[in-house]
């Protein structure tokens, strides 16, 4: 009896033990028994704003490699636009859903544009020369980029103009010296500037492109004035009502000549500029949408509903940056009239992105996740509907200018207008971006994601991440930047019981100090790993 009692609690004793070691009970990291931390909500119906782009500015820059030898310029396209994929899955290129190109206004083609040598290329050509006629062969660089973007299906553009042309304004110069008032065009020139808008945009509809904005008032907070000799760039400020002047003899015109885009007012300097300030150049949504306004121009059949601003100098703090965005969609809302934010530059100007840190220090990851910690902070606090960095190819490379002012760095073989070949490298901000563009496409609506380890402020400076769905609500997109220095394990709360993903299986892109897009696949089961210091997006389908 002793002896069968004995074999019984051995029996019983191994039997727990194996049970023990099959389900690992020891293990807290176990997916079959959850994480520690706590999981995310996927809160697919409460939906913000739809996406309508993210793109990239050609600025003044691809007029010159836009004119470079087909096996130089073809890759720089193909880093911009292209939707494809190597034989290891990985993106070829970014995708951009929208390219921004400039309106030349013809300092180039003066005998003395008073731009100092070293920003011969900021200097662009016009269309239309002093006599009235139209080239428009003009504009090779720009017009070689649009075309490529068009063949590789971007679906959309822009044009914006920061000046008249040099024969239409007050001093002769495409920039303001002392004593020209505001807007560097005269009163009996407004009807000039406003077909010549319209000439320009009627010469790329008739090409097949389709623009669905251009704005002719870019940054009209500043002053842009310089002694003739030292100007580096051109530029006019102009006041609030100079602006509604012009917009409305420019909605007649377009109406005559049926020109499709919209006119989009304002692109302000800075997002203040948007909702606050008392001088005339400011405080733009109110004096151009409030019906009380002498600025009123709401009520114009050409305008466009995206409201543009830049979000450089908004980043100093979280809570600045935050309360920026916040305020910008309020006044936007407030307006009653169905308007949306586009950010339509960005780069890293002034200091913010340091963060007291020493630049000797900085890695290439570094810029790039700070760039895609202001476009989390536009759409998720913003909503921004569209996103575009400035500038796609830039060539300077003084300081630490490397990683901060584009997507890629060129390099002229000479540095002059009469360069005739070059090199380029793609930064990392072009795959950070990509992060976004190639994944995010139009018409997906993001959806709210509530992260429990942190509150607003805190995820911003640490661990971000949004959600974007397509308008089938099948294919889902998530995007997390992780800017700490350890790897993180997400998991979502409901999963296999309130949703669940085709196979189990998440595709996931890599943006880090060593990964460019780099594809990986991965189960819920085996964990979602956001590495440290990484930007990562996962795509799945829905059950």
């Amino acid at each position: 009896m002793n002896k069968s009692l004995t074999k019984i609690l051995i029996i019983l004793i191994l039997s727990i033990s194996i049970s023990c070691e099959k389900d690992n009970f020891t293990d807290p990291n176990d997916p079959k028994f959850g994480s520690l931390e706590p999981a995310m909500q996927l809160n697919f119906s409460n939906e913000e704003q739809t996406i309508d782009h993210f793109g990239a500015s050609g600025g003044f820059q691809d007029q010159w490699v836009g004119k470079w030898p087909d096996a130089s310029k073809e890759p720089v396209a193909k880093l911009l636009f292209s939707s494809g994929f190597d034989s290891n899955g990985n993106p070829e290129g970014i995708g951009l859903s929208l390219w921004r190109t400039y309106i030349g206004d013809g300092s180039i083609e003066q005998s003395n544009s008073g731009f100092r040598a070293s920003s011969w290329f900021r200097e662009t050509e016009c269309f239309l020369d002093a006599n009235g006629n139209y080239d428009w062969t003009k504009q090779e660089g720009e017009q070689w980029f649009l075309q490529k973007a068009k063949e590789y299906g971007v679906p959309q553009f822009t044009a914006w103009a920061i000046t008249a042309p040099y024969f239409m304004t007050k001093n002769g110069y495409t920039f303001r010296t002392v004593g020209n008032g505001n807007f560097n065009c005269p009163v009996d020139k407004y009807d000039d500037y406003a077909n010549f808008i319209a000439e320009v945009m009627k010469n790329y509809e008739s090409k097949g492109y389709n623009f669905s904005t251009v704005c002719a008032f870019n940054e009209t907070q500043y002053e842009w004035t310089a002694d003739v000799g030292q100007a580096q760039q051109s530029g006019t400020k102009a006041s609030n009502a100079e602006v509604a002047a012009v917009s409305r003899i420019m909605d007649q015109v377009f109406t005559d000549k049926g020109v499709n885009a919209k006119m989009m007012i304002p692109e302000a300097g800075q997002l203040r500029y948007l909702y606050t300030g008392t001088g005339n150049t400011e405080n733009q949504i109110s004096s151009f949408w409030d019906t009380s306004s002498p600025n009123y121009i709401g009520n114009l059949t050409n305008l466009s509903k995206h409201v543009a601003g830049h979000s450089y100098f908004s980043n100093n703090t979280t809570d600045n940056s935050l309360n920026q965005r916040k305020s910008t969609k309020t006044a936007l809302l407030n307006t009653g009239a169905g308007l949306d934010y586009w950010q339509t530059e960005y780069s890293l100007l002034g200091t913010a992105y340091q963060q007291g840190r020493d630049i000797s220090t900085l890695k290439s990851i570094d810029y790039a996740q700070w760039m895609a910690k202001i476009i989390h902070t536009d759409l998720v606090f913003g909503n921004a509907t569209g996103w575009s960095f400035w500038t796609a190819l830039n060539q300077s490379t003084f300081g630490d200018h490397k990683e901060r002012f584009n997507l890629i760095l060129y390099t002229p073989n000479s540095p002059s207008q009469s360069h005739t070949n070059g090199t380029f490298e793609a930064v990392k901000n072009l795959w950070a971006l990509g992060n976004y563009s190639r994944f995010v496409r139009p018409g997906m609506i993001r959806f709210e994601i509530v992260d429990p380890n942190y509150n607003e402020v805190t995820s911003v400076e640490n661990f971000m991440i949004s959600g974007y769905k397509d308008s089938t609500g099948k294919q889902i997109v998530i995007v997390a930047n992780n800017m700490t220095d350890s790897a993180r394990t997400i998991n979502f709360a409901g999963y296999g019981s309130d949703f669940e993903i085709v196979s189990d299986r998440f595709e996931m892109y890599t943006t880090s100090e060593t990964q460019n897009l780099e594809k990986s696949t991965a189960t819920y089961d085996d964990g979602l790993v956001i590495p440290a210091k990484s930007i990562v997006t996962l795509t799945a389908t829905l059950e």
